[in-house]
């Protein structure tokens, strides 16, 4: 078992599937879990594959994502590491459900699991997008990210990215004053903006602050014209306290004061991403089922960590209203670097963590319904 779990770890890693490049790891993984012994194993239109195991209840979504940043990175094993993109962030969770699911092949009562490798998480989320908009959904899921092995990630924080456009009059240089500087324009609102952003700040707690900064600015053609056009795009960071509509309402009404001024430039707003933030209840069955499979293996108590980050768990979670918890071996600090590796050790001890969570949730859960 330890033999096959490393195996197709380095099998998937030497796949390389970048944003929009997933099918040929797509394939491969269905055919791997056929092999194993999964069922209805389909790929979808976007390239997420998808396998079932058992049936009845509970139902529990396992699922990571296929794809990783840029960046070919050689393949190897050294020392009891497995370097490669994506050993982190996030193939290893994602071999780790597969193996861990597997292990209930003919085996008795557990209920269903529902195994899902999805693409685009490090891009727009096309993958979870469309696994919701299919309505592959569960009771329970868990989604495979480096938390490492002894913590769970109970809350993301929601996320806006919102463009700025500014344009004006673009004029010579030489003469300022016959227009409006589209680039100062457009930082008077910024400020407005990021003054709105401050007074939402818990000095205490960055989880419960919300946050803003610029990540791309486009204004100006040339040395000697006054810029005509400015973009500044943003992005927000938002607690669970508030929700993306809340503070994108509020923004709006900073926007439609400066365009009540007639002598103020006209401003637009595109909106580029919009992920309301999510936060499961530390009580709940998923938690507690999770919590004693990791003290089983690791001796430890799991610290619950609400993370600063957004991921898919947040779109899952809201779409269906059920427990969702963030959930995987590896250091995420190495996550898009050069030096990205896995512990085999760490990686072994997850899939057994997986396994022993969905034996609790479905002792828990049958307990709960009597």
């Amino acid at each position: 078992m330890e033999e096959n779990a490393v195996s197709l770890l380095e099998d998937i890693l030497r796949i390389y599937a970048p944003s929009g490049k997933e099918e040929p790891l797509s394939r491969f993984l269905a055919e791997k879990m056929k092999s194993l012994g999964f069922k209805d194993v389909i790929i979808d239109r976007v390239n997420n594959v998808i396998g079932t195991i058992g049936s009845g209840s509970p139902s529990v979504l396992l699922c990571g994502h296929m794809d990783t940043v840029p960046g070919i990175q050689p393949v190897r094993i050294s020392e009891g590491l497995v370097f490669g993109r994506g050993a982190v962030d996030a193939k290893s969770s994602l071999a780790a459900m597969i193996m861990a699911a597997s292990k209930f092949v003919n085996k008795g009562d557990f209920g269903k699991i529902i195994v899902s490798g999805v693409v685009d998480e490090e891009g727009k989320g096309i993958g979870i997008k469309e696994l919701i908009k299919n309505g592959v959904k569960a009771d329970y899921a868990i989604f495979g990210e480096p938390s490492g092995i002894e913590n769970i990630t109970i809350g993301y924080k929601g996320r806006i990215s919102l463009t700025i456009v500014c344009k004006t009059a673009s004029v010579h240089a030489s003469a300022p004053w016959m227009s409006q500087n589209a680039v100062e324009k457009a930082f008077e609102v910024w400020n407005a903006i990021r003054a709105y952003a401050s007074e939402k700040k818990n000095e205490k707690n960055r989880f419960d602050s919300l946050t803003a900064c610029i990540t791309k600015i486009r204004g100006g053609t040339t040395h000697n014209v006054l810029p005509g056009t400015c973009k500044i795009t943003t992005d927000m960071r938002i607690p669970p306290q508030m929700s993306c509509s809340t503070v994108y309402q509020d923004i709006m009404k900073i926007i439609e004061k400066y365009q009540s001024d007639l002598s103020f430039p006209k401003i637009e707003i595109e909106v580029g991403d919009m992920t309301e933030p999510f936060e499961t209840d530390r009580n709940s069955l998923l938690v507690k089922a999770l919590t004693v499979a990791i003290f089983e293996i690791t001796k430890k108590r799991p610290m619950l960590l609400r993370k600063t980050g957004t991921g898919d768990m947040n779109a899952f979670g809201h779409a269906f209203k059920v427990p969702v918890v963030t959930y995987g071996p590896g250091n995420p600090h190495l996550s898009h670097t050069h030096k990205e590796c896995i512990e085999i050790s760490e990686y072994l001890s997850s899939i057994e963590i997986y396994h022993k969570a969905i034996l609790n949730l479905y002792k828990f859960h049958q307990k709960n319904r009597n």
